[in-house]
């Protein structure tokens, strides 16, 4: 079994409490897992994030001491859009007790739709034109954003093809910004950040959809890049470690032989 570095509870959107996620966690007999829920800066006033992320991070180290000496249980934060409101992001950002910090980007106010990707009609509402404008925006909103603050882990470089492909069925293709892409690896490998293989898309929800992993790890091995980490994106208990093989067995062919969790916001290295 393999560390878990992306989950969500219902201090976020997530479906279950810190507790249950960790006891199904330990019950799948994994060596670990971080909780990293969703402070997306749009929904910041909206959602209450500065209490309810606070809240979190208590209920993680109450379970740190549960689990003590079975199973690690590491504290984390998915941090999303810092760029649409830094003041705030940072009040959260300082909070004492990270092991994790994972970069996102789900919304681009530079594209015409103000709300995330997540919840764009890619079926009938986007032409094809608009569908690559639209990558364009979001790796270049990516990449400021990989600029802007210090976290550990770039996670779901690839999320808007899960939507747009795997549930809208529509074409979606970030390797035709290769340069793009390429400048965001060699900045994350430059900084020592760790690149997420997510598992969110190999599931029934999103048609099993092929979300350009093995081109981008490709890219990111070619590179230098040497600090894979793996998440599921887990919303509730069933969804921890889910698919974590095929990625893991995709490693393994692209000549990786380590993936990394964060502890202490310091990557640790586990072998394949």
């Amino acid at each position: 079994m393999y560390f878990d570095c992306h989950s969500h509870t219902i201090n976020s959107d997530g479906q279950n409490t810190v507790a249950e996620m960790c006891q199904a966690a330990y019950q799948k007999g994994m060596p670990g897992i971080t909780i990293t829920d969703h402070c997306d800066m749009n929904f910041y006033h909206d959602r209450d994030h500065y209490n309810r992320i606070r809240k979190c991070i208590d209920e993680i180290y109450e379970q740190k001491q549960v689990y003590a000496g079975k199973m690690e249980v590491l504290c984390g934060v998915e941090m999303g859009e810092y760029l649409y409101d830094p003041e705030n992001a940072d009040k959260v950002l300082a909070f004492d007790g990270y092991d994790c910090i994972l970069n996102s980007v789900h919304l681009v106010p530079e594209a015409r739709f103000d709300k995330p990707y997540n919840r764009v009609d890619f079926s009938t509402d986007v032409t094809d034109d608009e569908i690559v404008d639209y990558l364009k925006k979001y790796l270049d909103l990516l990449d400021r954003t990989v600029d802007a603050f210090d976290f550990d882990v770039l996670a779901h470089i690839s999320c808007p093809v899960r939507y747009i492909t795997g549930k809208h069925e529509r074409k979606a293709d970030l390797m035709q910004f290769e340069p793009m892409v390429r400048k965001i690896l060699q900045k994350i490998i430059d900084r020592n950040i760790g690149l997420e293989i997510n598992s969110g898309g190999l599931n029934p929800k999103f048609h099993f959809c092929n979300v350009q992993n093995e081109e981008i790890f490709a890219l990111y091995k070619s590179l230098g890049g040497n600090m894979p980490v793996l998440g599921s994106d887990a919303h509730r208990t069933v969804g921890i470690c889910n698919n974590f093989e095929i990625n893991v067995e995709l490693l393994k062919k692209l000549g990786f032989t380590h993936y990394y969790y964060f502890k202490n916001r310091k990557p640790v290295a586990v072998e394949l």
